[in-house]
């Protein structure tokens, strides 16, 4: 019982530190989550396009998947010519349409599948503008990749859908090659390192576009025919009060590189085209020439004033005040993204009262690639600086059995290779450091000359010392990849200090009255050591061994680092730190913790076998 009341304590502690890992890990993760949210790069990006008709039986009342705040009816590149009415995706037209589809390919089963179908040619696998239907209803395309990268070891992965088929580089990974729960899918081997793994979401995905292979998730009951047109309904963009020239799209967080988007004034497309001058900015320049007559001119991204800031004269437009040098001066045609984030566009050409600007393509960023918010954005950061514990707990045993005991990489051999090597550390160490406490202690001129030049070398850094030391071992013809030496001297000489010191302080902690007593008693300087000076010192000394074993287990590490040595702890750590295996480093960590508690225990029981009559 009083065992179980002196373990308490310690059992107390362990699951205060095991609690304080949850929190520990969100201060140190969250940051990195919350950057990863503001990261634009690393936000996905959705194409907003022209939406075509989900049934194209209904000449008269036309449905869409999505509505627009504002949606024009668009057929073959240019608004209808029609009269009707908008309630959100769906669409009520005065007259019924003659056409609203214009037939292309049929989609052919591959073989005796029922889900594989070919148009048997290549096809573009990023094609915003494809209509597939099966008989008058249209097919949803839709894929997603997991929350997490493939990194090659990775088997585990989070997807936003929690059903439908799986690709791995455009194949299609069988069902018995990975098991579902919900949203998360585990994969019995990991997916390649940078592989393209994503889940169908939609009603079909592009198998293999070079062939023009199509998986369809439920097998059609009708013919699937792909679309050559079909009236669609794109988004109009809106004016800003007050300028004729300003226009914004329905959506903010506009992509601003965005080389596919597609603009329109009625059925003319409107082209940003970046035009550079043909002079360069030197900082003193004023006129410069362009290729075009026409466009609006920027200085680093800001919008110049035309009568204002600069004046122009065909292709050559001349600045009040010259550039600065290196300035990027550009003019855009026909308009120019002025504001991506509130999704905002200037015109160079005001377009006519009654003209409809319109697009049927443009990128925005969706939502973070992480997450919707910083919380999923923290569980799908790859390595987490400071894991969860049971997600710690969780790696531990598959770590441990990573290699077989045989292999040199195992970490049980490793463990007990560096628990070697530091016991080879501490008796080198504490015999040094006993010699010299006793000379210290019976030399005082001695301890005068060498005690500042001990207590200096605990200065030199052991990092810049062991390559000195690994030097001069391998001119010795040491191999020091795999030699206890290095380990064993590293690990003495800081193991040495602490067990100077004590043994010194023990030494000297001797009553007065008992080494008077002893010279009334005649006796030698070996009698008082052995009576009087050891007994003393016995509780300093074993309190320095424990110091000294921590110390000795550093600089075993350490050693083994430095030295390549692959059968250590040490190595170990650095090459999952190198890894990035976060989590099994933080493994190593508690194993070297619990190796330096079990050699402090192994001190401690052998001072109860050698003095039992002291109690520490």
């Amino acid at each position: 019982m009083s065992k179980l009341r002196q373990a308490v304590p310690v059992l107390a502690v362990l699951g205060i530190f095991i609690l304080l890992g949850y929190p520990l890990a969100l201060v140190f993760g969250l940051p990195l989550a919350w950057r990863d949210m503001q990261d634009l790069r690393k936000w996905e990006k959705e194409t907003v396009t022209a939406q075509p008709l989900a049934d194209v039986s209904d000449r008269q009342t036309l449905r869409f998947d999505e509505g627009f705040e504002s949606g024009v009816l668009v057929y073959q590149g240019e608004p209808l010519a029609a009269t009707y009415t908008q309630d959100g995706a769906t669409v009520m037209l005065e007259t019924p349409l003659e056409t609203v589809v214009m037939w292309g390919a049929t989609l052919t089963p591959v073989g005796a599948s029922e889900h594989v179908y070919t148009v048997g040619e290549a096809v573009d696998a990023e094609d915003p503008f494809r209509a597939v239907y099966v008989g008058d209803r249209l097919m949803r395309e839709g894929s997603s990749p997991p929350l997490q990268l493939p990194d090659g070891q990775r088997t585990d992965f989070t997807f936003r859908s929690p059903d439908g088929p799986i690709l791995v580089d455009d194949a299609l990974i069988p069902r018995d090659a990975y098991q579902t729960d919900g949203a998360n899918v585990i994969f019995a081997d990991a997916p390649p390192f940078g592989s393209n793994v994503r889940r169908i979401t939609g009603d079909y995905a592009v198998l293999d576009a070079s062939d023009g292979s199509f998986y369809v998730v439920t097998p059609p009951q009708a013919e699937i025919r792909l679309a050559a047109d079909v009236i669609r309904l794109a988004e109009q963009l809106q004016p800003v009060s007050g300028d004729p020239h300003r226009y914004r799209f329905g959506r903010e967080k506009v992509f601003d590189n965005d080389r596919e988007r597609l603009l329109y004034v009625n059925d003319m497309p409107l082209v940003d085209q970046n035009e550079r001058p043909a002079e360069r900015v030197d900082g003193e320049r004023r006129e410069f020439l362009f290729p075009s007559e026409r466009g609006i001119v920027t200085i680093d991204s800001v919008v110049m004033a035309e009568g204002q800031s600069y004046t122009r004269d065909g292709t050559l437009v001349r600045f009040v005040d010259p550039p600065v040098r290196n300035a990027r001066v550009r003019q855009h045609t026909d308009y120019y993204l002025t504001n991506p984030d509130a999704g905002t566009v200037l015109l160079a050409e005001p377009p006519a009262s009654d003209a409809v600007v319109w697009t049927s393509r443009y990128t925005v960023y969706g939502e973070p690639g992480c997450g919707p918010n910083v919380m999923a954005c923290f569980l799908a950061l790859p390595q987490h600086p400071v894991p969860f514990p049971h997600w710690i707990a969780a790696s531990a045993v598959p770590f441990v059995q990573k290699f077989p005991l045989a292999d040199e990489r195992n970490i049980v051999r490793a463990t007990l290779y560096t628990t070697l090597g530091t016991l080879a550390a501490l008796g080198l160490g504490g015999a040094i450091g006993i010699l010299l406490a006793i000379a210290f202690v019976l030399f005082r001129p001695l301890e005068r000359a060498l005690l500042p030049w001990v207590v200096a070398s605990q200065t030199v850094p052991i990092i810049a010392l062991v390559p000195v030391l690994l030097l001069i071992l391998g001119n010795f013809g040491i191999t020091i990849q795999t030699s206890l030496l290095p380990t064993a001297i590293i690990g003495a000489y800081i193991a040495f200090f602490p067990v100077v010191v004590g043994t010194v302080k023990g030494l000297r902690s001797v009553d007065p009255l008992s080494l008077d007593l002893m010279k009334t008693y005649a006796a030698s300087q070996l009698q008082v050591f052995v009576k009087v000076r050891f007994p003393a010192a016995v509780p300093f000394f074993f309190t320095s061994l424990k110091l000294g074993v921590a110390a000795a287990l550093v600089g075993a590490l350490v050693a083994e680092t430095e030295s390549n040595n692959r059968r250590g702890l040490g190595f170990a750590i650095i090459g999952q730190v190198q890894s990035g295996n976060v989590a099994d480093v933080w493994i190593l960590l508690i194993i070297s913790a619990l190796l330096g508690i079990g050699l402090v225990a192994l001190v401690d029981l052998a001072q109860r076998v050698i003095a039992p009559w002291e109690r520490t």
